[in-house]
């Protein structure tokens, strides 16, 4: 399943000479542990900020999660499968999926909340954040979600990453993602993030190293 998943991507979204580098990681199959102790420990240890909102935290990160950019619900969705055992059934890669920390980024409970699954999208620009009380402006609908514009690379990269990686669809218009992407480029913080999950998980997100590779994505 491996190989025909990293067949499958060669031949529509990277060049040849990138697709060694496709098929996910390997090493973290425990979603529990990839979201617990292990996010906050090996990428967060002093602390840092909150991907939607930018909040600022420290070691005491009681109000926050480990948010999977890339949510479980569409990655169900795209192995059309509903249980565990069943996604497991159809995608032997699906733990992996749910741990790669690519795709987890800290985010305030409340904040994930309101998200609930929903795509990543524009938003009609007289929308107004529901977390304006706390200086957020992530906006919210029941269908669409728009994060601040600090945060738009950063998800069309992790997005991107989960395509290229998994080959799961990509949800949402690929035009607005790429936008995002060329909006926020990759910063320095987002590329000692990019070091460290590789230190601990053995694989990088190509999208952070070279930017120019969503170019090789096919305009959907």
């Amino acid at each position: 399943m491996r190989a025909v998943v990293i067949a499958l991507i060669c031949l529509t979204t990277l060049s040849t000479a990138n697709c060694a580098l496709a098929g996910g990681q390997s090493q973290l199959k425990d979603p529990k542990a990839s979201t617990g102790t292990l996010f906050w420990s090996e990428l967060y240890p002093t602390g840092g900020s909150s991907l939607y909102c930018g909040k600022d935290f420290s070691q005491n990160h009681k109000s926050l999660m480990a948010s999977l950019v890339y949510s479980s619900k569409q990655i169900k969705s795209a192995l059309r499968c509903t249980s565990d055992q069943q996604c497991l059934e159809s995608n032997p890669q699906y733990l992996y999926m749910l741990s790669d920390l690519h795709n987890l980024y800290p985010e305030l409970t409340r904040v994930e909340l309101a998200r609930r699954g929903a795509q990543f999208g524009k938003l009609d620009s007289v929308a107004k954040s529901e977390f304006d009380d706390i200086g957020c402006s992530f906006k919210a609908s029941y269908q669409i979600v728009e994060p601040r514009d600090e945060a738009k690379g950063n998800v069309a990269r992790a997005i991107f990453y989960m395509h290229s990686e998994y080959g799961l669809p990509i949800y949402g218009q690929i035009s607005v993602l790429k936008q995002w992407h060329l909006l926020d480029p990759p910063d320095a913080a987002e590329q000692a993030r990019n070091e460290k999950i590789f230190n601990t998980q053995g694989n990088r997100n190509r999208f952070i190293d070279d930017p120019s590779q969503v170019e090789l994505l096919i305009h959907e």
